[in-house]
């Protein structure tokens, strides 16, 4: 009797254990898709008042620096820049930026060559997005000193009708930042914002 009933206890215990095991694995899991659902009203959200400030807003200047700073509060981001592309098609130009580096670049014009120096030179010749988990690893990380606190980089085109005009660049302190979610919701904002671009120089 004593030894099933120690068997008894050992296997209750087990089983108690078991339950802790998955009551934990699943608050967890739930905690995790409770920010995941956070961070993608936010990404929605950016993405409705990146809309509306196009319909509000008359000036590109005042319009382009509202949106890095809508971009940079709701994703989070360290820095968020937006060039175009110079008449020749030879530079990438800074127009507009969130954060206080950025906004340092702005003021001694800041500019990439096209096609050789940086992310968004390589995006620009490219047409193609590009993401840099890793700025340490990637061969074409342009390490720029206003920005030291950069670990992932991604740049998206901004184009319209198969024709760049310009880079959307986002910059994060944390390695590997970017999910799947900000890849959709960011290429949302880059056609959103190449759109605006355009019906403003229209």
């Amino acid at each position: 009797l004593g030894n099933s009933f120690n068997k008894m206890t050992k296997e209750l215990s087990s089983t108690f254990e078991m339950l802790e095991e998955r009551v934990l694995e699943r608050t967890r899991e739930l905690e995790i898709a409770k920010q995941n659902n956070e961070r993608r009203a936010r990404q929605f959200e950016a993405v409705a008042q990146v809309a509306r400030a196009i319909t509000s807003t008359q000036d590109a200047d005042t319009f382009l620096s509202r949106v890095s700073q809508l971009v940079s509060q709701y994703f989070g981001f360290y820095h968020v820049g937006i060039f175009f592309l110079d008449d020749n098609r030879e530079y990438a130009v800074l127009g507009a930026a969130s954060s206080e580096g950025g906004k340092k670049m702005l003021a001694h014009g800041h500019r990439l060559r096209v096609g050789e120096v940086g992310i968004v030179g390589t995006v620009a010749a490219s047409g193609n997005p590009r993401i840099a988990l890793d700025t340490g690893q990637d061969a074409v990380f342009f390490n720029n000193p206003e920005l030291p606190e950069t670990r992932s980089e991604m740049a998206l085109p901004l184009s319209i009708a198969g024709k760049v005009i310009g880079a959307l660049d986002v910059q994060s302190t944390e390695p590997s930042a970017f999910t799947n979610e900000d890849i959709t919701s960011l290429s949302i904002l880059a056609d959103q914002v190449s759109i605006a671009i355009e019906n403003a120089r229209l």
